[in-house]
Order: structure tokens, then C-alpha cells, then sequence
């Protein structure tokens, strides 16, 4: 019974109701929903009491997950395109030099930690805790994308400026670590692809949705009837989602590059009815599929082979250089915040997670790194996606920050 499909199902969801009810009966943790819905995957899966296996359909829903989490990434990313009438123009410049702005933020931002991360990973090669200082730093490079999400969603930041440059300054950091990732790790498992064509391809097909929509809304007059009629913008955003995901899985790119590009493409689509079909789509998301990603992520987890003596001696010092390396890098944030948003902003792209696990599972396979290395990335990763959102927390007043 503990492994049908149908209590593995139901298990999923009453979990993902559970933890929400858990942080609001406990404010005290501090601690994201997602966070707990990992921690509690881990307790029920592989990693804790065995009592709910995942089997192998999960992790088809993993995928699924992580897509659409991907592609609500995408939608939050607001190109003005044009000026609406109900506003100023004084105003549409001003959203216009943001964007801008929050890209160069982002762009700097990301050429630091890649600096710091080489500079900590030379360092603990020095040390003789690494066989691959290449590897490390690109671990020390990432941040995980589907943890600031719903953290900055959950704080109310996601649309105000910090919001943005944390959010466009983490999909940097994650995709340009899977780009260099798929480079640096050779998986004799999974069919290599040529990075350039996926990047062509991909951006190709973005754009040939877009023009797509933009004729479609033209001529048949979709703008008026698209939130009324069957839920067609849910339907067009399920559609552009499944058909970039689809295409990344076929030329062996990174699904959260296909999420990603739906979401945005989508956005720019949407601009009237952005909010509204917006909030439609992040309640199927929050109350369907991202619980199922991060609940079932953690029944994944298997911590079995991990020597935890070593691990436990090495992990401070990792866990430091972990953060210092955001942190430090998060300096490109101070010509517009203030040292409170800067360091806030640090802290929270210190969460690592997924992207790690994933690295360092096909790493070890691969030999790049041994059984003990791997489990202190992965030690090094849940610490971060622990502690960061919770010193974050602890820092942020949404209210306080309502000017940006």
C-alpha cells in the first residue's frame, strides 16, 4: 500500500497542506512552506523512515514541477512594451530605466560571485577538500531559483525593485551554472547536447510564439474574451509552458530554460491582463504542481552512503564560503539599496539545492568527486536552503521596504 501510486498521490498533498497550517501555527520558525514541504519529503523518503518510496512516475512530476515553477519565474520578468494610456509617460520611463538598471545589477552581480566562487574554490583545493575546484565553484555559483521564488512571493518583494534584481540576479546565477554545468560534467547517461543550438533553438522558438500570439490576439480579438471564455489564458499559458518544455527535453537543454522562455514569452503576451491571469495561474501552481515538486524532491533525496563524520568537520567551512561568496558578490546591489537590502539580498541567493543535487549526483557517477564530497555539497546545500531563508526573513520587513 505504502508504495500505490494512489497514497504516494494523496500523501503528496496532504503534506502540502499540512506545512503551510505548520508555519502559521509556529511564526516563530520562520522557515518558507517550501522549505518545510522539503524537510518533510525528506523525513517520510528515502532519506528519513522509508515510509512513502517514490517510484520512478514521481519523477516525471518532479519535472513538471520544476517547469511551471520556471515558467512563473518567467512571467514575474515585466518588459514594458509599449505605454498604457491610464499612466504617464513620466512613469513608463521610469519602469523602462528599472528594467534596465535590474539587468546591470544582475549582469554585475553575477561576474562577482563567478569571481568569488573561483577564488573559494582554489581555495579549498589549496586545503585539500576538493579533487575538483572547477566543479565547487560552479556549486558555490548557483543559487537556487525554486527556493527565492516563493520566498520573495511569500514576503510580498517579488514586484517591488529589490524583488526584481534578487529574481533576475538568481535566473542569472541558475542558468548560466546549468550552461557551464552541461559543459563541465560529461554524464555518460544522458545524450550531450550543442549548447549553441539549444540556445538558438530555444530563442527561436520564443520569439515564433510571440509574433504567433500577437497575430492570434490581432485577428480573432482575444484580448477582450481571453480571462472569460473557458479560461483560454490558462490554457495558452499551459500550452507555451508543455511546448518550450517539450522542446529543451528533445534537444537535451535544461528544462527551467524552457520554462523559463514560455514564462516570459507569456508575459510579454499578457500585458493587459497580466495581474489577472497571473493570479489564476500561480493558484494552480502554488496548490498543485510546486508542492509536488518540492515534496517529492525531498522523498528523492538519499542520504545513505554519506560518511557524516567527515562531512560534519569539513562543513563549516564550506557553509561560510558559501554565503561569504554571495554576500561579497551582492556589493553590485549598493549603488541603488541600501546595506540592509544588500546584505538581505545576499544572504537570500545563498540557497542552493536542486541544482546541486543534481550536479553532484552525476558527478559522483561519474567519478569527478567521491562518495564524501558529494554528501558535503549536498550537506552544504540543505544548510544554506535552511538557514538563508530564515536569516532573510528575520531581516526583511516588507513594509518597510513598500517604496521600491
Amino acid at each position: 500500500m505504502l508504495s500505490s501510486p494512489f497514497f504516494t498521490f494523496s500523501s503528496v498533498f496532504i503534506i502540502a497542506f499540512a506545512m503551510p497550517i505548520l508555519a502559521l501555527l509556529i511564526p516563530q520558525l520562520r522557515i518558507p512552506t517550501a522549505i518545510l514541504e522539503i524537510i518533510c519529503g525528506i523525513l517520510v523518503g528515502r532519506g528519513g523512515f522509508h515510509l512513502i518510496l517514490p517510484p520512478d512516475w514521481m519523477k516525471v512530476v518532479t519535472k513538471i514541477g520544476l517547469l511551471y515553477l520556471m515558467f512563473l519565474a518567467g512571467l514575474e520578468i515585466r518588459i514594458p512594451l509599449k505605454r498604457k494610456k491610464i499612466q504617464p509617460v513620466d512613469t513608463q520611463n521610469t519602469s523602462s530605466s528599472a528594467s534596465s538598471k535590474t539587468l546591470v545589477i544582475a549582469l554585475v552581480n553575477f561576474l562577482a560571485t563567478a569571481a568569488l566562487a573561483l577564488f573559494a574554490g582554489r581555495l579549498l583545493w589549496q586545503l585539500g577538500l576538493t579533487k575538483n575546484p572547477l566543479l565547487t565553484s560552479l556549486i558555490f555559483a548557483t543559487t537556487s531559483l525554486g527556493v527565492v521564488v516563493p520566498i520573495l512571493k511569500e514576503t510580498e518583494l517579488i514586484e517591488k525593485t529589490l524583488g526584481q534584481a534578487l529574481l533576475l540576479s538568481s535566473l542569472v546565477a541558475d542558468f548560466m551554472t546549468v550552461f557551464l554545468a552541461s559543459w563541465v560534467l560529461k554524464s555518460p547517461t544522458r545524450p550531450e547536447g550543442d549548447l549553441g543550438l539549444q540556445m538558438i533553438v530555444l530563442t527561436a522558438l520564443g520569439i515564433a510564439i510571440y509574433f504567433t500570439g500577437i497575430f492570434a490576439l490581432r485577428i480573432i480579438n482575444l484580448k477582450q474574451r481571453i480571462v472569460r471564455v473557458s479560461q483560454l489564458g490558462v490554457r495558452a499559458a499551459l500550452a507555451i509552458m508543455a511546448i518550450c518544455g517539450t522542446v529543451a527535453m528533445a534537444l537535451h537543454a535544461e528544462v527551467i530554460l524552457g520554462g523559463f522562455i514560455g514564462g516570459l514569452v507569456y508575459s510579454l503576451l499578457a500585458q493587459d491582463q497580466h495581474e489577472v491571469l497571473r493570479g489564476k495561474l500561480e493558484i494552480l501552481g502554488y496548490a498543485l504542481f510546486l508542492p509536488m515538486f518540492f515534496v517529492t524532491v525531498g522523498m528523492e533525496l538519499d542520504l545513505s552512503h554519506v560518511q557524516f563524520d567527515s562531512v560534519l568537520t569539513n562543513l563549516p567551512i564550506y557553509v561560510l564560503l558559501a554565503f561569504l561568496v554571495k554576500i561579497g558578490s551582492a556589493a553590485a546591489f549598493r549603488p541603488v539599496f541600501t546595506w540592509r537590502e544588500t546584505i538581505m539580498g545576499g544572504i537570500l541567493m545563498s540557497t542552493r539545492f536542486t541544482l546541486v543535487i543534481a550536479v553532484t549526483t552525476v558527478a559522483a557517477h561519474i567519478k569527478m568527486i567521491n562518495g564524501t564530497e558529494e554528501g558535503l555539497l549536498i550537506a552544504t546545500a540543505m544548510v544554506t536552503v535552511l538557514l538563508a531563508p530564515f536569516l532573510f526573513n528575520i531581516m526583511s520587513h516588507p513594509r518597510e521596504l513598500a517604496q521600491n
